[in-house]
């Protein structure tokens, strides 16, 4: 007798982790030495990060997408002048949040010293239990403190560092709005003080200006301090970043530099959970029938979701071979009465622009591409 082993060959996880600020308390503080008042203060009102640890099996074995709570191996470690401390749950300044959907969580209620930044380094582990592989999530998060009386400019935007996209709840168009403030002033409006520049971050991670590729369907217009984008062409996700120049006496400079303020946000394309079942077909049919047209309805945690065909595909089997595609296909009933009758569905995706192997784009004329799911 001749053997062979056979293996489950899975996709790699698609991992994603980023270190949200949840509420309004930053993570930039300002230190008046006159009045020796901290904006924000950590002692009263701590500064709360959240790490984000997510993953996407496109093999669809691991159903969820945030993985905080199965985290093991968790800890925070404090970086103060090069000195790098591991933070025990005896440490006062620190609490940490160990179980739960928010596991990894971190309050700092302690500030930083002016010069002395403290540097947050967030470090667990993940088993895949489809390999029994490890995988590591590992990022830091800076916190500052600046003279407030010479306080530098600020830029922010009015979408979180990481924004969830749900095709089916949220509109396609989202508006980011950049404010930038230098001390307790506002000078987004002050168009002579300041300059913006917008830029997406590409496949290989260099930055160049949103809008500059022909790929940029995402990009619907960058206006000054907005950017609006059609997030039904953003792919599994896409990073926007927003630099600044500031000068007080009204000339900022035409190009920013790597030491000019910036603020990232990164939009991700997510479909909340969802279950389907078969309906619109009797268990008996009468003889002579031709055909049948049986329908799949997709629920969600509100409900059914009248829109859920916008962004998956439904196949039709009988027994394992394919015999329709669509909501309510039209099927001969005999495929349905012969066999056992399934339904599978998938993501279709975002729209993306139909190219060639060598990544040219396919024009339907001499300046229109071609877009599909």
């Amino acid at each position: 007798m001749k053997t062979k082993k056979i293996e489950v060959n899975y996709k790699p996880l698609s991992v994603h982790m980023a270190i949200n600020e949840v509420g309004s308390v930053s993570s930039l503080q300002t230190y008046d030495a006159v009045t020796g008042i901290f904006e924000a203060d950590y002692t009263l009102t701590p500064l709360v990060l959240l790490p984000q640890c997510d993953v996407v099996d496109k093999d669809g074995i691991i159903k969820g997408f945030n993985i905080n709570s199965s985290l093991t191996n968790l800890k925070w470690y404090e970086i103060i002048d090069g000195n790098r401390t591991l933070i025990e749950t005896t440490n006062a300044s620190y609490e940490i949040t160990q179980e739960g959907v928010n596991k990894g969580q971190i309050k700092v209620k302690k500030n930083a010293a002016l010069l002395h930044p403290i540097t947050l380094d967030f470090y667990a582990e993940y088993l895949d239990t489809r390999t029994n592989q490890i995988i590591v999530y590992r990022q830091s998060k800076l916190i500052k403190c600046i003279n407030a009386t010479d306080a530098n400019p600020l830029l922010t935007l009015d979408s979180e560092s990481t924004h969830l996209y749900n095709p089916w709840e949220d509109p396609v168009q989202q508006t980011i709005v950049a404010t930038l403030m230098a001390g307790e002033t506002d000078f987004t409006g002050v168009s002579a003080k300041r300059k913006f520049f917008w830029y997406k971050r590409r496949e290989n991670g260099n930055l160049t200006l949103a809008g500059s590729d022909e790929f940029d369907l995402d990009v619907v217009s960058v206006n000054d301090n907005v950017l609006v984008i059609d997030r039904e062409a953003i792919g599994e996700k896409e990073t926007y970043i927003c630099k600044a120049t500031f000068s007080p006496d009204g000339s900022p400079a035409a190009s920013p530099t790597d030491a000019d303020p910036t603020a990232t946000t990164t939009i991700v394309r997510r479909l909340p959970d969802y279950d389907y079942d078969i309906t619109n077909i009797p268990n008996r049919i009468a003889p002579g029938t031709a055909s049948v047209n049986p329908k799949v309805v997709v629920t969600g945690a509100k409900g059914v979701i009248n829109n859920a065909m916008q962004e998956l595909k439904a196949t039709w089997y009988k027994d394992s071979t394919v015999i329709g595609t669509g909501e309510s296909p039209s099927l001969s009933a005999s495929n349905v009465t012969s066999g056992l009758l399934g339904v599978d569905m998938t993501d279709r995706g975002n729209y993306k622009i139909l190219a060639t192997s060598e990544g040219k784009a396919i024009l339907a004329s001499a300046d229109k591409v071609i877009i599909a799911k």
